[in-house]
């Protein structure tokens, strides 16, 4: 089975020195400054990666020379 997809972006707060993801989805949790900024790093790549997937994946879009 796989897991519910969250497709709304979580709420994102800093407070006296920590950060704190709240999910609309459920998970919520606490990270340093550090790993937050580590964690934004590998969002944005990964982000880039599933978008290449979906338009690899597309059947609609035709890239090849008419």
């Amino acid at each position: 089975m796989k897991p519910d997809i969250c497709t709304m972006a979580p709420n994102v707060i800093a407070d006296d020195g920590v950060v704190t993801v709240l999910s609309r989805c459920g998970a919520s949790y606490n990270l340093t400054a550090e790993a937050a900024m580590r964690l934004s790093e590998k969002l944005v790549r990964s982000a880039a990666r599933a978008l290449g997937q979906q338009r690899m994946s597309d059947p609609r879009i035709d890239d090849r020379p008419h």
